[in-house]
């Protein structure tokens, strides 16, 4: 069982640098001092991904710019989604009773994508259980001692993606080769452990996709309308550099601040109500945040929308605080 750390190092080394936002109205946060909530997202020490684990899953990448492969992959992204929607596998097995591979049917289609563009592993998310600073092999005794009626959420994975992003991840054990007729898949179910198992979707989906606007709408919902979606113009996906983030000015953050604050207030009915609504949306982007951190994924718009999320729950917890 694969395990990665829930307690990352703070701020030494901080890469990504934290987004300038400029809002100055909000730069101290009673509110958030009250509640004993960071003002600002920490930041790892940064970590470069194993190139070695790179060139185990394709030799042929081998001496391969890193922004390279990240921009490919970005580009193949449609075509991973694709692969995915003709896959049969289970949103969730008992934990007691993982099996060691699952054969995933594949559907017949006069447009089957590229084998490339199929998920190579399956992992089997589970919450961690250790506050140890790197990632460790558990034993298969940890597994096995959970109730039998535990069940796991199921989710298909590119092994290269993983790679060329999550700089404490393990190496995954070799994928099994495919089988000519391509009538199923047999894919290595991996247990994996992180800190917010709960939000390791939102993860697993902007690995894999690189869609800042549909991370940023499903950390806040409740402005999804109000958001600009990527274009084909200004995207970022696999450069780490800051693209979709940087169109948003203070000006538009402090509406969307107040637009949040209006939502949660409509949604709690008061004040307290207001304020619980807007503190779980505080822990789901905490929750990402940890597992960002546990993973060492630094990608630069990844941390930009967590980023930019935080100060607009910050913000508008704020406003609905102070009443105004």
């Amino acid at each position: 069982m694969f395990q990665v750390a829930s307690r990352p190092t703070h701020h030494h080394g901080a890469v990504p640098e934290p987004l300038n936002l400029a809002m100055s109205h909000y730069q101290t946060t009673p509110v958030a001092q009250k509640l004993n909530i960071p003002r600002r997202l920490a930041r790892p020490s940064f970590a470069e991904p194993s190139r070695d684990a790179i060139t185990r899953i394709d030799p042929g990448l081998a001496g391969v710019p890193l922004e390279y492969i990240r921009r490919s992959l970005a580009g193949n992204a449609n075509q991973m989604l694709t692969a995915l929607s003709l896959l049969t596998i289970p949103s969730s097995l008992p934990c007691a009773h993982l099996p060691p591979t699952i054969d995933a049917p594949v559907r017949p289609s006069s447009q089957t994508p590229d084998l490339s563009a199929f998920p190579t592993h399956v992992l089997a998310i589970l919450s961690s259980r250790s506050s140890s600073t790197t990632p460790t092999i558990a034993s298969f005794a940890d597994r096995a001692s959970m109730p039998a009626s535990t069940t796991v959420p199921l989710y298909p994975a590119s092994a290269l993606v993983l790679a060329s992003h999550c700089a404490l991840l393990p190496s995954l054990p070799q994928g099994l080769p495919p089988n000519g007729r391509r009538a199923a898949l047999t894919l290595p179910i991996i247990p994996l452990t992180v800190p917010s198992p709960e939000t390791f979707p939102l993860l697993h989906a902007y690995l894999h996709t690189m869609r800042p606007d549909t991370l940023l709408a499903s950390l806040l919902p409740a402005l999804a309308s109000a958001l600009p979606q990527l274009s084909g113009a200004n995207t970022s996906a696999g450069s780490n550099k800051l693209v979709y983030v940087a169109q948003f000015s203070s000006d538009r953050l402090l509406r969307l601040a107040h637009a949040l604050a209006g939502a949660a207030l409509q949604r709690g009915g008061s004040q307290g109500g207001a304020m619980s609504t807007l503190m779980s949306h505080i822990k789901v982007v905490n929750g990402l945040w940890q597992n960002v951190c546990a993973l060492g994924v630094f990608d630069a718009e990844l941390w930009g929308v967590m980023d930019l999320a935080w100060e607009v729950i910050l913000a508008a917890m704020t406003k609905v605080s102070e009443g105004r």
